[in-house]
């Protein structure tokens, strides 16, 4: 035997192919998602997370306007501001409402404020306020009356800090980073400029609230102003941060852009290997946007990590299988081949028939032997059931031939009535009838259509009607789809025949009957058979449903022998369907009362798959 044809080598391969393909199938396919729920996830916490600093930002620039707004809730401070220099009482107040502002808002780390009225400039700063006397303000683009247009508060962006033309408190004063507040103070109601005021604040608030939003060794964070310029930058390591000033800048205006001209844009976008989420303030005042930069091998880390952790457990796997493999191996071409020995030494004896296979392995070889054992138990086997099916089938002849012999007298005498008052139409017709009956009676054949069923009923409900006139009303409802099922010839003319027997006779008034098929599921159908008869006694409904439910056909067939001059009908339909059914899925015969009065016969039948 070439080793080729071995199992161990065919069995090694199988091994390494089926648990490789599926182990690195199933390792890029988690990557793959766990990638993207990653990406989805981290993008709407950073979402929820950006639109909460936004907020704050929003409520801190709103907190400094309302604070700059004490010049107008002083009574007195505008008409100060045209009294200074030479009222020391009211440069005084004037300090007290500046000193207010800086204590309202934390973050304060200078106020300047120039009256028109008075020229004069003022300088609130540590260590002391500083105060001078100028025609003008420190700038003209910022403070000057020559923009007439410009708005009454605006947000100057991150600047460094500047004296305002005073001089330095000292010389190794450093300058800082600074967000500038500046508001036109008006003689309201009308538009007169009296002074304007400039809040210089420190980025302590900004750093704070910036620095709950990222991770300072993996992340970064901006925020800019509405040219892109960058006002706050968060410390990282991450490399090339001043990229968001050339081509992240541009992309960023491009999704803005995309989102229309609402003042809280919002959305993210990748880029450089980043995913970059953004939010903008909304605020009258300042026109910010809050910018994270994720790099991807932070964002899809956990990915990778449960990658990897899925790599070395598939390659411990893949060891493990291939050790099995071997042992396996070798466990079972060693017990096959002291098998054929053993079955060398059977196939001396009865056991020899000719077989021949194609296959070269152990498994060949164990096959044919195997069949040379199994070919004689078969024959034993189909012998017994070659019996079996001759008994259940001569079983079934003498079931089927039970018919109940009253319809056949009742049907005769009604044709003779109308032979004797010469309706000989209606009485051919009739005839027809009653031989296409007894022609599907004597048919050689055990299964049929329930078409077919359907229509030896309704010839037997014509024979009827005939004999009990409008005293019957029939009903016949077959769903087109349950026609095609097969079932036991002669299901239906019994269950029919037993309202009839029990029913018919006895009823007052008008009888009703009616039969219907429909489709329950795929597999299963349900012919319902119902009328108005009088109801069973509840000890002989029991009794009924009692040997009804006997699934086993012999265990059935030999507790039913005691009685059978009652419920013939019931009895050979029920065996009948025993006899017949589907291996796996028997049939199925219930039986209930109507209210108020009728009995109701449910067929229930498997029709493939």
């Amino acid at each position: 035997m070439s080793k080729y044809y071995s199992i161990r080598t065919k069995l090694i391969a199988f091994m390494l192919i089926a648990t490789t393909l599926p182990l690195l199938a199933s390792i890029s396919m988690t990557f793959i998602q766990t990638k993207t729920a990653l990406r989805e996830q981290a993008v709407e916490e950073n979402k929820r997370l950006i639109y909460q600093a936004s907020t704050n930002l929003n409520n801190y620039v709103d907190n400094v306007a309302r604070a700059s707004l004490a010049v107008y809730n002083d009574p007195n401070f505008l008409r100060n501001l045209a009294k200074i220099p030479g009222d020391y009482r009211a440069v005084a107040e004037v300090y007290t409402t500046l000193q207010t502002i800086r204590a309202a808002v934390p973050d304060v780390f200078q106020l300047y404020l120039h009256s028109f009225a008075a020229n004069q400039s003022t300088l609130i700063t540590n260590p002391f306020p500083k105060r001078e006397e100028r025609k003008q303000a420190y700038s003209d683009s910022l403070h000057g009356k020559t923009n007439g247009n410009s708005q009454d508060i605006w947000v100057e962006s991150a600047h460094a800090s500047h004296t305002y033309g005073f001089k330095a408190a000292s010389a190794d004063d450093p300058s800082r980073t600074v967000i500038t507040l500046h508001r036109a103070i008006k003689d309201v109601p009308s538009t007169e400029r009296l002074g304007v005021l400039a809040i210089d604040l420190n980025m302590n608030t900004i750093a704070a609230i910036c620095g709950r939003l990222y991770d300072p060794a993996k992340e970064q964070i901006y925020v800019l102003d509405g040219q892109n310029q960058i006002i706050y930058q968060g410390r990282s390591e991450v490399n090339h941060t001043d990229a968001l000033r050339k081509e992240t800048a541009n992309e960023l205006k491009l999704v803005q852009s995309d989102t229309g001209t609402a003042q809280n844009a919002a959305g993210h976008f990748e880029q450089d290997r980043s995913m970059y989420v953004y939010q903008q303030l909304g605020s009258t005042y300042a026109d910010w946007t809050i910018v994270k930069q994720i790099p991807n091998e932070t964002l899809y880390a956990r990915a990778t990590t449960l990658t990897w952790n899925n790599a070395m457990i598939a390659i411990a796997a893949l060891v493990l299988v291939i050790v099995a493999t071997l042992f396996i191996s070798i466990r079972i071409t060693g017990p096959l081949k002291q098998l054929m020995r053993y079955m060398n030494q059977i196939q001396a004896g009865r056991l020899q028939v000719d077989i021949r296979l194609s296959s070269r392995d152990e498994f060949g070889v164990l096959a044919r032997h195997f069949r040379d054992m199994m070919d004689t138990v078969n024959n034993l086997i189909l012998r017994e059931y070659r019996l079996e099916i001759a008994n259940k089938t001569n079983q079934l002849k003498a079931l089927q031939g039970q018919i109940h012999p009253h319809f056949l007298y009742n049907t005769l005498q009604s044709i003779g009535t109308l032979a004797l008052q010469q309706q000989g139409q209606r009485a051919y017709t009739l005839l027809s009838s009653l031989s296409k009956m007894l022609r599907y009676s004597m048919r050689d054949q055990t299964c049929v259509t329930l078409r077919e069923e359907a229509e030896h009923a309704r010839l037997y409900l014509e024979l009827q009607q005939e004999r009990f006139g409008d005293r019957i009303e029939a009903d016949m409802d077959f769903a087109e789809d349950t026609l095609s099922v097969e079932m036991p010839r002669m299901t239906l003319q019994p269950l029919l025949e037993n309202y009839f027997k029990h029913g018919a006779d006895v009823q007052p008034g008008k009888g009703y009957l009616s039969i219907s098929s429909r489709r329950v599921d795929d597999h299963w159908i349900e012919i319902e058979l119902s009328n108005n008869g009088p109801s069973i006694p509840a000890d002989k409904l029991l009794e009924i449903r009692g040997w009804l439910h006997l699934n086993d056909t012999s265990a059935g067939l030999a507790t039913q022998e005691s009685d059978e001059s009652e419920s013939i009908g019931l009895r050979n339909v029920m065996r009948r369907l025993q006899l017949n059914s589907h291996p796996g899925h028997p049939a199925r015969l219930e039986i209930s009362n109507l209210e108020p009065n009728g009995v109701m016969l449910r067929v229930k039948l498997y029709a493939g798959e």
